[in-house]
């Protein structure tokens, strides 16, 4: 980057502090690892929420936009800050006002509005679909999480190879292996917001039919709050819960999160759709088995340390939980397996790759430039 002028780029973390989930975990973890890589040639300024004014102080204070809702945010004071801040590029996740012309680089987790939308609320996925694919259009360049998400980009709404760039997340630095559990009763985990998509009916029915056979003492522990279109879920599980054995809490802080993986026989992620899959990263970074889905990403992040299983049967789902469950070995090797797996991860080398993505997509807007002046120079000769 030596002789080149250094690249502003102005990154809407306003997600910081308002319950975001994965927005969220995905932006403090990009500001955490740029923190620590420093890339070269590149500044960095992130716009906060008033609700993210502690992160903001670890940016000199940053620049904090007023409290407003969500079409006035995106429609005039991100345009605001962004223009107050002389950036050269914009970073977004997933949204960006429909008549947008200045340069951006857009983040988009997964497109599973998209591909089911029967797992949103009326009209909300048409909406999603509309509005983001005509942002990812528009972006100099669109970032992901996973190549499964890439690809799937890239095929369904034709995006170009170049133009789509996968860099993978990573479990932030409080997970990690904690004391050994002491002896007790066998536990399932299940770690996610409840929705349809995360499939936790099976796993409940998958449980019950463990518990009244081989596994008489098997519990059940769910940590996640209730989302939407999870009525269903949430009357299976409080009936669970009314029957023993079973426990449900909401959302917990990181290190209650950290501590549940490493009390847990097991983390079981029947996910039916993944773009990434954070917890089974998580609980791999702890020590924490991880027998899981086999569809979206997860085998792609999960490589070789989990035990996998067909979401949609539960055949498949209580013979690979049981397997595991009846194997001190096989729990080992995947123990050992996934701490492995999770240091492959890292938000450093996420930050450096989202740096090389700003310089691309610079390069390719100076180039459009030069291209734009010289067909202006011959057209004023000719």
């Amino acid at each position: 980057m030596s002789g080149e002028r250094t690249i502003r780029v102005a990154l809407d973390a306003t997600a910081i502090g308002r319950g975001k989930t994965g927005n969220e975990t995905y932006l403090r973890g990009l500001l955490e690892g740029w923190k620590k890589v420093k890339p070269e040639g590149i500044e960095l300024c992130p716009i906060f929420s008033e609700e993210g004014k502690e992160e903001a102080k670890g940016w000199g204070g940053g620049r904090i936009l007023p409290k407003c809702g969500f079409l006035r945010r995106h429609t005039v004071e991100l345009p605001k800050a962004r223009s107050e801040l002389r950036a050269d590029l914009f970073h977004g996740v997933y949204w960006m006002r429909p008549w947008e012309k200045e340069p951006f680089v857009l983040t988009i987790h997964d497109i599973s509005f998209a591909v089911h939308p029967e797992w949103f609320r009326v009209g909300e996925a048409a909406f999603y679909t509309r509005m983001v694919r005509a942002a990812a259009k528009r972006a100099q360049k669109v970032i992901t999480v996973s190549e499964f998400c890439r690809t799937e980009m890239m095929e369904r709404w034709d995006l170009p190879a170049d133009q789509v760039e996968a860099t993978y997340e990573a479990a932030r630095k409080v997970f990690k292996p904690g004391k050994k559990k002491q002896a007790g009763a066998p536990t399932l985990l299940f770690v996610s917001a409840i929705h349809p998509r995360k499939n936790l009916g099976r796993l409940i029915r998958v449980w019950e039919r463990l518990r009244s056979g081989r596994f008489p003492d098997l519990r059940l522990r769910v940590v996640g709050p209730a989302g939407w279109s999870a009525g269903e879920e949430v009357r299976q599980l409080k009936k669970a819960v009314g029957g023993g054995g079973a426990v449900w809490e909401g959302a917990q802080t990181e290190e209650q999160l950290r501590q549940a993986y490493g009390d847990a026989t097991m983390l079981v992620y029947p996910s039916l759709y993944e773009g990434f899959g954070l917890p089974p990263v998580e609980a791999m970074a702890c020590g924490c088995p991880v027998v899981c889905s086999k569809e979206g990403s997860l085998p792609e992040v999960c490589g070789g340390a989990a035990e996998y299983f067909d979401p949609r049967s539960e055949e498949e789902m209580m013979a690979a939980v049981a397997l595991v469950l009846g194997s001190a070995s096989r729990r080992e090797e995947l123990r050992q397996a996934g701490l492995v797996r999770a240091g492959e991860f890292s938000w450093e080398r996420m930050a450096e790759e989202t740096a090389e993505i700003y310089r691309r997509a610079r390069g390719a807007i100076t180039h459009a430039k030069a291209a734009k002046d010289a067909n202006l120079v011959l057209k004023l000769e000719a």
